[in-house]
């Protein structure tokens, strides 16, 4: 079974408007749509990615307004990498330092230097070099530079998604079989797979042994998405999971710009297929994407009272132009 790598990553955050600030302002992400949880509409559901919002460029937030800080353990995502061009990260560490975000360069498994740091909730990232690879399958693509951010350093999305799991060997077995990824090396403790070249095309996986399960909480990586090309792709990868490990997968969810299924993996991780389409121009033009809320029909004629309810937060082209405020980072969860 042939998949496309990561779909998106999903964090919770404690502050939608301090979180959009940081990931549009400083890191220049694009805010490509601003919509609600289906299952929770009183809270967001905000979309960074490419200019398009490409698939395996996508960062997504639920902001949870207030929560407790998440506590890491074993069976859970712990660090997102995010992939800027080569030779980028000496311009990172001038912007992080002018934003008073602490960071630190270190040398990662598998030869690859990262440039780490937390965003304000306390999730994990890292910045890492790598070859400007297209997608195997891009889509429509739009520019996009937020101020201060060079087009040779700005980032090109999802770089590295690093597991933290008891064992290693089911879950990536169950990402091989199923989910379309290769393994390619060993480290220590570590496992790389590989997808593709790509944006979102590379996990690792750290054997961490008998640790602690974490909390989920602002700071936590909520879930992880994993590309099918369309609903039949999609539809056999669940049907897979059933045959070989006896995992069923929710009915399929249409979430407006993608159809979805989710599942606990072996070691009890929440994932999830999404599929390619149809994209995040189905309900605003490209060069405006990220400017209003954008709502699912069957909420449509709860958007008065869903607008008076959610935070308020700066649209996609006012966060690209908007110095970060430094202390907004200060802000206790």
């Amino acid at each position: 079974m042939s998949g496309g790598g990561l779909h998106h990553v999903t964090l919770v955050s404690s502050d939608a408007a301090r979180s959009c600030r940081f990931y549009g302002s400083v890191l220049g992400l694009r805010l490509v749509k601003r919509t609600v949880s289906h299952e929770d509409p009183g809270t967001y559901h905000l979309c960074f990615g490419d200019g398009a919002g490409r698939p395996g460029t996508l960062l997504t937030l639920f902001p949870w307004q207030g929560v407790a800080r998440g506590r890491r353990g074993a069976c859970e995502a712990w660090r997102t990498s995010l992939r800027v061009p080569p030779g980028a990260l000496g311009a990172w560490r001038r912007r992080l330092d002018a934003h008073g975000i602490a960071h630190s360069t270190r040398q990662l498994r598998f030869g690859e230097t990262g440039l780490l740091f937390e965003d304000p909730d306390g999730a994990l990232l890292a910045l890492v070099e790598g070859p400007v690879v297209e997608d195997p399958a891009p889509g429509p693509a739009l520019e996009w530079h937020a101020a201060g951010i060079p087009a040779e350093a700005a980032v090109q999305g999802l770089h590295d998604l690093v597991l933290t799991v008891r064992e290693a060997a089911p879950i990536g077995e169950l990402l091989c079989g199923v989910l379309g990824f290769a393994e390619i090396a060993r480290e220590g403790c570590s496992t790389r797979l590989v997808g593709h070249a790509g944006p979102g095309g590379t996990i690792t996986l750290d054997q961490a042994g008998p640790v602690a399960r974490g909390r989920l909480g602002a700071g936590s990586i909520h879930h992880a998405a994993f590309r099918a090309p369309d609903a039949a792709a999609e539809d056999r990868m669940a049907a897979e999971l059933l045959a070989r490990y006896a995992i069923s997968a929710t009915v399929p969810k249409d979430r407006t710009y993608f159809r979805s299924v989710n599942f606990r993996s072996t070691c009890g991780l929440l994932l999830e297929i999404a599929t390619d389409g149809p994209g995040f121009a189905i309900d605003e033009p490209l060069d405006r994407l990220g400017e209003k809320l954008a709502l699912p029909p069957f909420l449509e004629a709860r958007r008065g009272e869903l607008e008076a309810l959610l935070p308020r937060i700066a649209s996609a082209r006012a966060l690209a132009n908007d110095p970060f405020d430094r202390s907004e980072t200060d802000k206790s969860a």
